[in-house]
C-alpha cells in the first residue's frame, strides 16, 4: 500500500488505520478548522469498531457522516491545510453515491490536497496527526490493483458518481 499525505509541518501525534478500509461512519467536530475526527469501521471479523478520537471536541459543530455500508465506499478525499499553523482546515469525503462535506473553512492561502481513489475499491485506510487542540494533518492509504481480473467494485455501475470536487 502507498501512504499518501500532503507536505505539511510535522505537528502532533501520529495516528494510523492502515488496512481499515471498510468505513461505516466518520465523526467530525469542526468550525474554521477540523478540531476532531473519529471513525467507525468493520474489522476482519465483521464487527463494528470505533477508532480512537483525534483532536478535541469543542461542541460548536459536530457532524456524523454515515455511509450506506457496504454499497457506499470512498472514491475521493479532498481538503485544505494551513501550512503556517499546521492545521487541517477543511475536508470533503466523496463516495460512489454522494459528497459529504465540505467540513471546516478553508482560506485562500491554504494548500489544497486531492486524493482520487478510483472506482476499484482502492482505499486502504486513513492516517494523520493530531494534538489536544485539533487535527493537524490527514492522509490516506492507497491500494494498487493486484491483478487484471475483475475489480472489487463495479466500474460501470450507473449509480457511480463521475464528478469530483476540490474544496
Amino acid at each position: 500500500m502507498m501512504k499518501i499525505c500532503p507536505p505539511v509541518k510535522k505537528v502532533g501525534k501520529d495516528w494510523d488505520y492502515k488496512g481499515r478500509n471498510e468505513i461505516v461512519q466518520i465523526f467530525l467536530d469542526h468550525d474554521n478548522i477540523i478540531n476532531y475526527i473519529q471513525f467507525q469501521y468493520v474489522d476482519e471479523n465483521g464487527a463494528l469498531v470505533l477508532s480512537d478520537g483525534h483532536g478535541r471536541v469543542n461542541g460548536i459543530k459536530f457532524t456524523a457522516v454515515k455511509f450506506k455500508y457496504p454499497s457506499e465506499y470512498l472514491i475521493c478525499v479532498s481538503g485544505t491545510n494551513c501550512i503556517i499553523y499546521g492545521t487541517l482546515t477543511s475536508i470533503t469525503f466523496v463516495t460512489n453515491l454522494e459528497t459529504h462535506g465540505a467540513f471546516g473553512n478553508p482560506s485562500e492561502n491554504d494548500t489544497k490536497f486531492y486524493y482520487h481513489l478510483g472506482q476499484e475499491g482502492q482505499f486502504g485506510g486513513f492516517h494523520g496527526t493530531a494534538d489536544d487542540l485539533c487535527v493537524r494533518s490527514f492522509g490516506i492509504y492507497f491500494k494498487p490493483i493486484t491483478s487484471l481480473d475483475s475489480p472489487k467494485k463495479v466500474k460501470d455501475d450507473p449509480e457511480v458518481r463521475s464528478e469530483y470536487f476540490i474544496v
